[in-house]
């Protein structure tokens, strides 16, 4: 009775993260051994897009990769919560015709082996994130990150006062 119920829920939990694991386009994703996601990740490869993760890749909830052109990630990295990668932007035209909907500019993003990215990470195109470099949390990632280093942003708090006009 024992066996049979290990079984059933075996089952059920398979049955449940197909439900919260998305990939759009799945012709242009590579998969290593031993991938590992929580909730919610979401792999869209567009346009001819591809999205390579090596062996040994954990996710942790609500992670999102959009390829236009190609996002390798390497063996052995993990990635926090609402972690967010692309590879591509909107181009935008001349000074009064804004943002072009559906024109992109892309580049690669590479991620090293042995990387760990913390939550809440933008990584943006045309970036390489060097084997072994920790992301910290909250960062945004817009220029290469050299092996075996803790890329952190830094931010300054500013409070400024606000002055109101009298009407």
């Amino acid at each position: 009775m024992l066996n049979k119920f290990s079984s059933l829920f075996q089952v059920l939990m398979m049955k449940i993260k197909i439900s919260i694991f998305k990939i759009s386009h799945p012709h242009g994703l590579v998969v290593g051994r031993k991938l590992r996601f929580r909730k919610r990740l979401n792999l869209r490869a567009d346009a001819g897009g591809k999205i390579n993760i090596g062996d040994y890749v954990f996710f942790n909830n609500d992670v999102s990769i959009n390829a236009r052109e190609l996002v390798t990630i390497g063996n052995h990295v993990l990635i926090g919560e609402n972690v967010k990668i692309y590879d591509h932007n909107h181009a935008f035209g001349k000074k009064y015709e804004g943002v072009q909907p559906d024109t992109f500019k892309t580049d690669s993003i590479t991620i090293g082996d042995g990387v760990w990215i913390g939550s809440n990470v933008t990584i943006l195109k045309g970036v390489t994130i060097g084997s072994k470099a920790i992301i910290a949390a909250g960062t945004v990632v817009n220029r290469d990150v050299q092996p075996s280093v803790i890329y952190q942003e830094q931010r300054s708090v500013q409070e400024i006062p606000i002055h109101y006009r009298e009407d």
